[in-house]
């Protein structure tokens, strides 16, 4: 299995640029303990980030479960878990 380096936040470079580049959040606002939103991700951004990291990650990532991980930390830990197969 290929390790994936991460940021501060415990975002990889490839979902740290996905938010960055596709859905315009700054990189200052990406702090592990900051809520997704504070981070600038309102409702058509969860959606538009499902769409992206499904693809991203070839596994289906709902916007449920995107929402249920609250901050930009647990968005980290949501894709090293997809990631891994969990």
């Amino acid at each position: 299995m290929t390790e994936h380096p991460t940021t501060t936040a415990g975002l990889t470079p490839d979902v740290e640029d996905l938010l960055v580049r596709e859905l315009r959040v700054k990189p200052e606002a990406l702090a592990a303990d900051a809520t997704l939103e504070e981070a600038g991700l309102d409702s058509l951004s969860l959606v538009e980030l499902s769409v992206m990291l499904s693809e991203l990650l070839d596994s289906k990532v709902s916007e449920d479960e995107i929402h249920d991980a609250r901050t930009v930390g647990g968005l980290a830990v949501l894709v090293e878990n997809k990631r891994r197969g969990r």
